[in-house]
Parts: structure tokens; C-alpha cells; sequence
């Protein structure tokens, strides 16, 4: 049995006894049912906001993203892409950044310096840089094993890619004019398994951030200045918000 399908078989074995203890926990408790019902606990019908906490102040899971770059800083060099905007490539890499492009796939977005597709390729040069900021994009992407190919080969040998993806978050319908609606979120297998095929196994690392306090305050849409800093911390892998990998060109 090949190991993705083994690992599934795992997995599917361990809900199920996991479901058949919870049911006879209910069973044996069911004397005490009333008395459980009224211990449980109430959570607000609708989520403080449906735009990620963003009309309210900053987006929890961006602490998650930015904590990530920082930590990977010394990569952010030389010539430098970034989708949609450059606020990472200025904020993280600073002068130790020679040039930053940005890719937008819209050929009427005006600050973009690359007009190209990351999904089909179109437009993208080779080859060419020693960084790609990509953060938050994957999931809008119907062929991930394509985008993370492309990721691959714009990068210059020794290149590295910082890529960052949602996981447990509230899902994007593209409500706004001109946004981009959710088609995948990922695990942190998931993306190991997108990287290491584009990549290979020994050039990636790959983690993730969030708890099961942060991934409910991310879901309610709760602002980060609304959310006590002490509930960030520590990762649960089994409730992450945020899944994100560096991957190196060799």
C-alpha cells in the first residue's frame, strides 16, 4: 500500500475510535445529561468580523506570518519577489535587498513590475531571483503542484522561497470587488508534500503556527489588539492557523 494511502487508513482508523470512546463517554454519562448541558458553553452565534478581524485593526494571523519572516530574514536578499505589493521585502529585507519586483497576474494592477500568472506560468521570468515572498496565496490556486513549480523556477540557484498559507481560518468567498475566493487551505503535510516534490525532500522545512485559542479568536474574526498576546503561544500542529515553508533552489 503505497504511504499516502497508508497514512489515510491510519488516520481513518483513529477518528473512528476516537468517535466510539467519545460516544461511550456520552453513554455512560447520559444520567448526568442535563446537568452537562448546562455546563457547556455559549459561543456568540456570529463572528465579530467577516473580514478577518481587519476592519477592527490587524489580522491575527499576519503576527503568525510576519514572526515567520523575521525569523527567516537573512534570506530576504539581492533581487526580491513578492506578490501584489512590496510591504514585506521593505519591512524584512531593507537594504539587504538590491531590487523588488512585484507580481500581480492583473495586467492593470499599476504597481506591479511583473505581469504573469504564478498558476500557468505566463509572463514569469527564470531563473532570476534569490527570494519570493509568498504569503497567503497558494489557496487561491487551483494547481498547486503547477504554482509551486513556477515558485521554483523563478528563483535563481540557491534561491529561497518563504511561502506562508492559511490552514484553520474563515473561508474567502471574494465578497469585495476584486478579490480572490479560497479554493484550497492547507496542512502542514500538504504543503511539506507540495515542496519537497518541487524542491526535494533535503532543500525544505516546513511548520506551523497556531493553537486552538488563536485559531477561535482567528475564526471570530477577532482583531490582534483585541486578543491577549499570551494565547499565541504555544504551536499546536493539530490546530494551526497558519502552515509556512522555506524552500531552497539547488
Amino acid at each position: 500500500m503505497p504511504a499516502q494511502s497508508r497514512l489515510r487508513s491510519s488516520a481513518g482508523r483513529l477518528y473512528a475510535r476516537s468517535w466510539r470512546a467519545a460516544q461511550s463517554a456520552l453513554d455512560r454519562a447520559a444520567p448526568a445529561s442535563e446537568r452537562a448541558r448546562r455546563r457547556l458553553p455559549v459561543l456568540p452565534a456570529e463572528p465579530v468580523s467577516r473580514r478577518y478581524g481587519l476592519d477592527l485593526g490587524n489580522a491575527l494571523d499576519r503576527t503568525y506570518i510576519e514572526g515567520f519572516l523575521r525569523a527567516n530574514a537573512g534570506d530576504v536578499r539581492g533581487r526580491v519577489l513578492e506578490i501584489h505589493d512590496d510591504h514585506y521585502t521593505r519591512l524584512i529585507g531593507g537594504d539587504r535587498v538590491t531590487r523588488g519586483d512585484i507580481l500581480d497576474a492583473d495586467p492593470a494592477a499599476t504597481r506591479a513590475t511583473i505581469a504573469g500568472n504564478l498558476e500557468t506560468g505566463e509572463g514569469l521570468p527564470t531563473g532570476v531571483f534569490d527570494c519570493f515572498i509568498c504569503t497567503q496565496t497558494l489557496s487561491a490556486i487551483y494547481d498547486l503542484r503547477a504554482a509551486v513549480a513556477h515558485a521554483h523556477d523563478v528563483l535563481a540557484p540557491g534561491g529561497v522561497l518563504l511561502v506562508t498559507a492559511p490552514s484553520i481560518s474563515q473561508i474567502s468567498l471574494a465578497h469585495d470587488a476584486g478579490g480572490f475566493p479560497d479554493v484550497f487551505h492547507l496542512t502542514v503535510t500538504g504543503l511539506r508534500l507540495l515542496l519537497a516534490e518541487a524542491f526535494g525532500a533535503s532543500q525544505i522545512t516546513v511548520e506551523s503556527h497556531g493553537n486552538v485559542q488563536s485559531a477561535a479568536s482567528f475564526l471570530y474574526g477577532m482583531p490582534i489588539e483585541q486578543v491577549d498576546p499570551a494565547i499565541l503561544s504555544p504551536d499546536d500542529p493539530e490546530y494551526a492557523v497558519v502552515v509556512c515553508g522555506r524552500a531552497v533552489r539547488s
